[in-house]
């Protein structure tokens, strides 16, 4: 259940870090063949496969035509709320009623939810993004677009760089997860996920260092293209 715990809370770092980082999600439609609210998740069985869908509180009803997007197949899952074990549940950020006659009462209902919620984990507020130019680049070190353009041949390789914390994750992996930005590239490619075993205050203009790490792979389908490991911040 441990590493079970892990990989979900990975997956909320997904959808709190700008949302561009992992890949192989899942998304389409399905009927409502069952649904249930607990712990401030409504769960849904679609009646095509089966499966069982868990994302944020949504007013769904038997007979709901659904779509998803970004589910994520967790396998086997204990709700503690439930007291109930799913099999092959998926986490998703939206479930959107798409039925004409009654999307429109679901507009207000699909905003993004913390899945690690219900597994204790607080997440942290987000910083205003900086906008191209806005941050000076560090004497003799990279930006995220450099980095993210050339992480096959940085691979392995210490870089620094002068970044805006966006968003700190606590105790993922036992580690410190800190999403930085610094105003290059452009989305998806603009942010830089850092794991440190120290931590960063959100909204802080830092210097980081640490080592480029390409194409990590946490299995079940979470593959980072790159990932800057051993990380250290200064200001």
């Amino acid at each position: 259940m441990n590493i079970l715990k892990s990989v979900i809370i990975t997956c909320t770092l997904l959808f709190f870090a700008s949302g561009s980082i992992a890949s192989e999600s899942t998304s389409g439609t399905g009927t409502v063949a069952e649904t249930v609210d607990s712990g401030g998740y409504t769960y849904v069985r679609l009646e095509e496969s089966g499966h069982w869908l868990a994302g944020p509180p949504t007013d769904v009803e038997v007979g709901d035509v659904v779509e998803y997007i970004f589910a994520y197949e967790m396998g086997e899952f204990h709700s503690r709320t439930l007291d109930r074990t799913f099999q092959n549940i998926m986490f998703t950020p939206r479930i959107t009623v798409t039925n004409l006659v009654r999307a429109e009462a679901h507009a207000d209902a699909s905003s993004v939810s913390s899945i690690g919620e219900e597994l204790g984990i607080t997440k942290s507020a987000a910083a205003a993004a900086p906008v191209a130019g806005e941050i000076e680049p560090l004497e003799g070190g990279k930006t995220i677009e450099a980095i993210r353009t050339e992480y096959e041949q940085l691979n392995g390789q210490p870089v620094s760089l002068r970044a805006r914390v966006m968003k700190v994750n606590e105790g993922i992996l036992g580690k410190n997860w800190i999403t930085l930005q610094d105003g290059t590239g452009t989305e998806p490619e603009n942010i830089l996920l850092a794991t440190s075993a120290e931590l960063a205050e959100v909204g802080d203009l830092v210097t980081a260092k640490g080592i480029v790490i390409a194409d990590v792979d946490l299995g079940m389908g979470y593959n980072y293209k790159v990932v800057l490991e051993e990380a250290t911040f200064s200001k």
